[in-house]
């Protein structure tokens, strides 16, 4: 009697928490999406204090790997300072200086996006000139009844 009293709260919890977690009226935060942008967010503003200390793994590594592991710490910490710098910069700005910024971004968008499409445009002249499998298929038979002596 005990025991299937027992089963059945564990299943009743075990259902309840599973609504709960999985419709997203838990906790603010605690949805599918909320967890998403808690991740990206704890990813973004991660401190080196945060790594491990990994000396065996990092003794395995190739010295290129390290000197690349490094290179990516002293990047990440470098952009992490400019996102505070400019977090810092925002605060004590005017609505004119707002403005500005604002301007600076939209031109460096569409800057972004001119590259882009310079980049597609560079990427299909590329692709046109190579050829395509049904072509290299195509050749490597030609080549292989030459070497047969079909031809």
């Amino acid at each position: 009697m005990k025991t299937r009293l027992f089963i059945a709260t564990i299943a009743a919890l075990a259902c309840a928490g599973g609504a709960y977690a999985g419709d997203g009226t838990g906790p603010a935060g605690t949805g599918p999406q909320g967890v998403q942008q808690q991740d990206q967010d704890r990813l973004q503003t991660c401190s080196p204090d945060l790594e491990q200390d990994r000396t065996r793994l990092r003794e395995c590594l190739p010295e290129e790997v390290q000197d690349a592991v490094q290179d990516m710490t002293q990047a990440r910490e470098q952009y992490q300072q400019q996102i505070c710098d400019q977090q810092k910069e925002l605060q004590g700005c005017s609505e004119e200086d707002r403005e500005q910024l604002r301007d600076r971004i939209r031109e460096q968008l569409k800057d972004q996006a001119k590259d882009r499409e310079q980049l597609r445009e560079r990427l299909q002249e590329m692709r046109d000139c190579l050829p395509t499998h049904d072509q290299l298929m195509e050749q490597a038979r030609e080549q292989d009844r030459e070497r047969r002596g079909d031809a």
